[in-house]
């Protein structure tokens, strides 16, 4: 059934202050304050955390070889409609990665069908670094023909779970036509494309308008505060996410932004010595999407860009069990170590925080009506993980992907059966568990560099305060 009356979690309704102008001095309305609804925490807290905290960590962490390197299809098609409005511009361009700059464990991928067996960790895999063609395309053949038993278990395993499994949210990019390719996130940086217009619109409408829970959809910025009988929690959540994540595009669209296409930029553009433009933050670009003095909804929109963060925080406080086993395997030992031990001090720091974000408040009971609005609820983002592949700029469309890929398995995490073990055993100890979940190296990439990107969102809020209190 439709939790209309549960009391709303983390921050269904910020009671939050939006400072304009004459506030505590600053001139600040980016500037959120208050309290959390029902939680004990403000926002404050949780922007401190994040800036001071969790943000270094995670930025550290996502320039590692395990992270930074993805697996994506950039040529699926759009699924909805044939006319090509694709970006020529180029800043909408995806470099891919030739395959001399893969580290050697994922380079292992391109070689098997040449080694075989291919073990993952055996000496003669490690040892394949010289004899891989550096004009290999960083392309993902048909893995099956050549995988080791292990590693064919593995998979099948991945594939049980994703078949049986309610909460698989997004279309996995292994199927369907083109071909997965490694591309290097730090080569290729979130950041403003010029893809914008009636191609762009028509994107976010389709986010907005084909995947809502009724005739009516709320239009981005929405607040729910007056309407909490009329929303039921699930429908909230799921809009807030989506609003969230659009929120934190914005926000990085606007803070990367080329500062020789700035019309009142605060210093003077220039550029890099190989010719590409620098980036800086377009104070008048946020302003127009978030200011309530031009959008009234503007607050709002930041709210639930918080609302996201969480989301995906709890996600990996969920799974930090499983997430502290994995090797995060690149083939270069020391390297590999170093992941591992931040990922970990990661994990500790988002888990000191406690249950900053009950999930047991969706969907609580089995009733027909509950079972029905999760299937909905499933079905709708998974269409949207479809509708990215109609974005028209390459990079739009990698970031877009990626983060919806990354929510996605959030929600597939926080939807999955208690990962808490006996509390006779330690915190991560597995003794008498199964994972209710399995998750693949590329869901796991794109969890962590989509709860990276809503940081550095939150992040990027100080920049923007510090620049509307100078430019006025």
């Amino acid at each position: 059934m439709c939790h209309k009356h549960v009391p709303t979690f983390v921050v269904a309704a910020f009671m939050l202050t939006c400072y304009v102008s004459a506030n505590k001095g600053t001139n600040c309305f980016a500037e959120l304050s208050g309290p959390l609804d029902d939680v004990n925490v403000d926002i404050e807290s949780i922007t401190r955390l994040n800036n001071f905290h969790i943000l270094p960590r995670l930025n550290s962490l996502l320039l590692s070889d395990y992270f930074h390197f993805c697996e994506v299809n950039l040529e699926r098609g759009c699924p909805f409609f044939n006319d090509d409005l694709r970006c020529i511009l180029k800043e909408c361009r995806v470099t891919d990665c030739p395959a001399s700059d893969l580290p050697i464990g994922l380079r292992e991928e391109l070689t098997c069908s040449i080694h075989n067996p291919c073990e993952k960790y055996g000496k003669p895999s490690n040892l394949l670094e010289d004899s891989v063609d550096e004009d290999i395309d960083c392309q993902l053949g048909k893995l099956d023909s050549s995988l080791s038993d292990e590693r064919k278990t593995i998979l099948a395993n991945w594939t049980m779970y994703d078949a049986q499994d309610e909460t698989k949210f997004c279309e996995s990019d292994d199927g369907g036509s083109g071909k997965l390719i490694y591309v290097d996130l730090l080569k290729n940086p979130e950041a403003y494309t010029g893809y914008k217009g009636p191609a762009s619109h028509r994107i976010w409408h389709m986010i907005y308008a084909e995947n809502c829970f009724s005739h009516e959809y709320p239009m981005y910025g929405t607040s729910f505060a007056s309407q909490r009988n009329d929303h039921c929690l699930e429908k909230r959540t799921f809009y807030r996410l989506i609003s969230g994540l659009h929120t934190s595009i914005a926000v990085h669209l606007s803070h990367r932004y080329p500062s020789n296409q700035l019309l009142n930029a605060l210093t003077t553009p220039s550029k890099t010595a190989s010719g590409s433009p620098q980036w800086r933050p377009n104070v008048n670009e946020f302003r127009e999407r978030f200011d309530p003095a031009h959008v009234h909804c503007g607050p709002h929109r930041l709210q639930n860009l918080y609302f996201a963060y969480l989301v995906e925080l709890r996600a990996l406080a969920k799974a930090a069990p499983y997430l502290r086993k994995q090797f995060y395997y690149t083939g270069n030992p020391k390297a590999d170590d170093d992941t591992r031990r931040a990922v970990h001090e990661l994990l500790l720091t988002i888990e000191s925080q406690g249950n900053i974000f009950n999930e047991q408040h969706l969907f609580a009971d089995n009733s027909r009506e509950t079972i029905q609005l999760k299937q909905r609820f499933r079905q709708h983002f998974h269409n949207i993980s479809r509708i990215m592949d109609c974005v028209g700029c390459d990079k739009c469309r990698l970031w877009g992907k990626l983060q919806i890929l990354g929510m996605g398995t959030a929600l597939k995490i926080l939807f999955s059966a208690p990962t808490v073990p006996p509390a006779s055993h330690p915190v991560g100890d597995s003794r008498g568990t199964v994972p209710p979940f399995q998750l693949s190296r590329r869901e796991i990439v794109a969890l962590f560099n989509a709860v990276g990107r809503l940081s550095n969102s939150i992040g990027a809020l100080r920049d923007f305060c510090k620049l509307l209190s100078t430019s006025t």
